[in-house]
């Protein structure tokens, strides 16, 4: 069998040398994602924002110390781009900012006497959650300056019990995700095509029904694509490194568990769509589609959270927890960040090749039953 295995893997790695385009496909498609998001990313963290600053008392100076140094776990929350009124002004209204926030001439005066002040915010609201951003950006330093002032006064402050010991990082928390879909992408078009092509090449029939079963099939396409697979995930997790700094070196064994089980979840999925379609230059489309919907139902659970509130959508992001490519993608920015435990979750990895064995016996099912009811390919 070993032997049947190796010619096949030989077959394979040799066609795909002499027509890449389906590997070129395989790792431009992750990488132009990986790098689109992570550019969306980069930019959302931090917010670009000028600042109308008339004042020039203490009180102004100790405002513009809030604003430059809040920031979460991502980075700073506001870029200020320029403090001087009237630069911050002609920036808003030629759109190289969003908000512009002024602090009046009269904030200090106000302060001192204990009167009312307001801080005048105009946004670009064209987003409704960039608006948002802005809006509670500048309401919490707000609170915070309230709060340097009027150590003396008690203040109604939200008190906040979080499930983790420190928050996630978005680049890690979306980062996870865009492996995931690297991963899954390059395994499914990779075992699809080396399937499909079978077909277009009409060896399918003999190689299906060898005395020796679909087994050495099967597995010299694993391999084949495998190989292809490596690469493709390698200069993902470069892209991330680079463009989103992913701590890629945090990836320990039940990372790369959970990513060989990714692996063979796609690759059994590829499978099992190359020996339908039969064809290798639908398969790709259509692997994009599935990839995608695993990336945005199992990769951005917490962000669907936020609309599961009622009606098609409250179903979608219950059934998420029902597929275990979510807990395998959760289990992954756990071990990576180091605040998820030292436990395992056992129960995806497990049922993730539960899922990976059940499309591989469809897909082999499918095989025999194509050459057994049909003559020819």
């Amino acid at each position: 069998m070993w032997s049947s295995v190796r010619a096949m893997v030989g077959k394979d790695l040799t066609v795909s040398r002499r027509n890449p385009t389906f590997v070129i496909i395989t790792v431009l498609v992750p990488l132009v994602f990986v790098s689109l998001y992570a550019l969306l990313t980069t930019v959302s963290t931090t917010q670009p924002v000028a600042v109308a600053k008339e004042g020039d008392g203490p009180h102004s100076e100790r405002m513009m110390r809030v604003l430059e140094t809040m920031r979460n776990a991502d980075g700073e929350l506001f870029e200020i781009r320029t403090t001087d009124p009237r630069t911050a002004r002609e920036m808003f209204a030629d759109g190289e900012v969003g908000a512009v926030l002024t602090i009046p001439a009269e904030f200090d005066r106000r302060v001192e006497d204990g009167e009312p002040v307001a801080l005048p915010l105009k946004v670009f609201n064209i987003n409704a959650d960039a608006t948002k951003n802005f809006q509670l950006r500048t309401e919490h330093a707000v609170r915070v300056f309230s709060q340097q002032r009027s150590a003396d006064v008690a203040l109604t402050e939200v008190e906040e019990d979080s499930h983790f010991s420190e928050d996630m990082k978005t680049t890690v928390y979306l980062g996870t995700s865009l492996i995931m879909f690297a991963v899954l992408y390059a395994s499914m078009v990779n075992a699809g095509t080396l399937v499909a092509r079978e077909w277009e090449e009409r060896t399918a029939k003999p190689l299906v029904l060898t005395p020796t079963g679909t087994t050495p099939l099967l597995l010299g396409k694993w391999i084949g694509a495998g190989s292809q697979t490596v690469v493709s995930t390698l200069l993902a997790l470069l892209g991330l490194y680079l463009l989103l700094d992913y701590p890629v070196l945090s990836l320990g064994p039940v990372s790369w568990l959970s990513l060989l089980l990714l692996f063979c979840y796609g690759s059994a999925l590829g499978s099992l769509l190359g020996a339908v379609l039969r064809r290798s230059l639908p398969l790709v489309p259509l692997c994009v589609v599935v990839a995608i919907t695993h990336f945005l139902l199992n990769g951005y659970e917490s962000y669907m959270r936020g609309f599961a509130h009622g009606g098609l959508v409250e179903w979608t992001w219950a059934a998420t927890h029902w597929w275990p490519v979510s807990g395998i993608t959760q289990q992954i920015r756990q071990d990576v960040t180091g605040l998820g435990g030292p436990g395992v979750d056992w129960a995806a990895l497990g049922w993730t090749a539960v899922a990976a064995a059940v499309l591989t016996l469809l897909a082999t099912a499918r095989m025999r039953r194509q050459f057994r009811f049909t003559q020819g390919q």
